[in-house]
């Protein structure tokens, strides 16, 4: 009977874990998109980020999108890619995807767009 307790209260602990992960890759995700719409000078539009995909995958090694010359060795990572729309006249909605491997920005696009 206790055991079942403790696989109970460490499967929440796991579950709240993994959560929080969550929560944090999202708001790097975000502060990330922010930047790059305010760099390209575009509105994020509703100011938030979709989970498209998540799921774990082996990769061989990471390197960061703006080439900051360090990269990660390779293994089973959590790659997580997320959409969101901006606008650039104010008139139109685009597409917009970023992906994270771990906690880091390997790809970051936005679909071609009018310039104002």
């Amino acid at each position: 009977m206790m055991l079942g307790w403790i696989f109970f209260f460490a499967c929440l602990a796991l579950a709240y874990i993994f959560w929080n992960r969550q929560q944090q890759a999202r708001l790097l995700a975000l502060h990330a998109v922010r930047r790059h719409c305010q760099q390209e000078d575009v509105q994020l539009l509703d100011d938030t980020l979709m989970l498209d995909t998540l799921r774990i995958r082996r990769v061989p090694s990471l390197q960061l999108i703006k080439g900051e010359g360090r990269s990660q060795a390779g293994g089973w990572r959590l790659v997580r890619t997320y959409r969101f729309e901006f606008s650039s006249t104010g008139d139109e909605r685009y597409q917009g995807v970023l992906t994270l491997i771990g906690r880091r920005v390997v790809k970051l696009e936005l679909q071609a767009h009018r310039i104002h």
